[in-house]
């Protein structure tokens, strides 16, 4: 893909960054739900390092909570989802994956 003189490709580091920050933004979404509130649909940003990705997934909260805990990444399938990952949970257009 060339790209022309006024475009800059993002560094691996700022990949990083736009992770972290789209981590951050999504723990605080499903930090302000109550436990209560465990099979509702959240709509997060899609935690990949494409610093030009504005996607979002819906997800239940109890799921990502349990993302978290084994340490994944939300990641929307088909744009950012790579053959090396796994289906855990599939409803309807939504589709949780998991490294394998």
């Amino acid at each position: 893909m060339a790209t022309s003189a006024n475009e800059r490709v993002p560094t691996e580091q700022e990949g990083i960054l736009h992770r972290v920050s789209r981590r951050d933004n999504n723990k605080r979404v499903a930090s302000a739900r109550s436990t209560t509130d465990v099979g509702t649909l959240l709509e997060l940003s899609c935690e990949c390092t494409r610093v030009e990705c504005d996607r979002s997934v819906k997800v239940p909260l109890y799921v990502y909570r349990r993302m978290l805990e084994a340490d994944q990444y939300l990641l929307q399938a088909g744009h950012h989802a790579f053959p090396q990952y796994r289906t855990i949970i599939s409803v309807g257009l939504m589709r949780i994956e998991e490294r394998g």
